[in-house]
């Protein structure tokens, strides 16, 4: 987890005051001070700034590493155990129920970002990883309780039974379902199936979308890698 502390000690141990450090990644003052104080986490490209800048890696700042000083301390998937994943908008809502339409699309952009092991993300490829919020409880039997925080990588490959985040229909619903597919229709299916029964979508009618021009009417956004949970307070 990122730590305000090491940034606060590696500032002061190469000399820098918090203006000047903000002057030279091209932050304010105040998210300086935000960040030392863990009031705000900062994000991929604010952690690679930060650790060029002051001589690090990122697994430092993130308390992944003892050392303070590696070789090449740029920030990359091939070096850090740790990798910042952008967290969408709370706008863009997995809903692990019924699904919600008017999403035109799911992009991975967010000044917000939620810190992953790599290990946990599967392959890297071009379309990068990202989190998003689940809102709703029919998944809640997978590990995937409603308020979760869940990470989905586009370049995974999907077999049956993956939990997957899935764009659908007509109305553009984007839901959290397992997936399973069949030699002439594909079924999402909730871990509660007596509250939220199985989506049947046969081939023939995603095909019949497609060729009528909506080529979003049945698309795998990406495989759900890793499930972030925040524990509720006592009753």
């Amino acid at each position: 987890m990122f730590s305000g502390d090491k940034l606060a000690e590696l500032r002061v141990k190469r000399g820098f005051t918090q203006i000047e450090l903000a002057e030279m990644i091209h932050v304010s003052f105040h998210t300086i001070l935000r960040w030392e104080k863990e009031r705000r986490l900062p994000d991929a490209s604010h952690l690679s700034a930060l650790a060029e800048t002051l001589d690090t890696t990122v697994g430092y700042l993130m308390g992944e590493e003892t050392c303070d000083n590696a070789d090449g301390s740029l920030w990359n998937f091939e070096k850090e155990a740790v990798v910042a994943v952008p967290l969408l908008d709370s706008s863009l809502v997995a809903c692990a129920g019924w699904g919600f339409g008017d999403m035109d699309d799911v992009i991975p952009e967010s000044s917000t970002s939620l810190f992953v092991a790599k290990d946990d993300l599967g392959r890297i490829g071009e379309q990068r990883p990202y989190a998003v919020k689940v809102e709703g409880d029919s998944m809640q039997e997978a590990g995937i309780p409603d308020g979760a925080r869940i990470t989905i990588n586009p370049e995974e490959p999907v077999y049956n039974g993956d939990s997957i985040l899935v764009k659908w229909g007509r109305r553009g619903d984007l839901a959290v379902k397992w997936y399973y597919e069949y030699k002439d229709h594909i079924e999402l299916r909730s871990s509660n199936p007596g509250k939220y029964p199985p989506i049947i979508i046969s081939k023939e009618e995603i095909a019949e979308e497609m060729d009528a021009g909506n080529m979003d009417f049945f698309r795998i956004c990406g495989k759900v890698m890793s499930v972030s949970v925040i524990p509720k307070r006592g009753i």
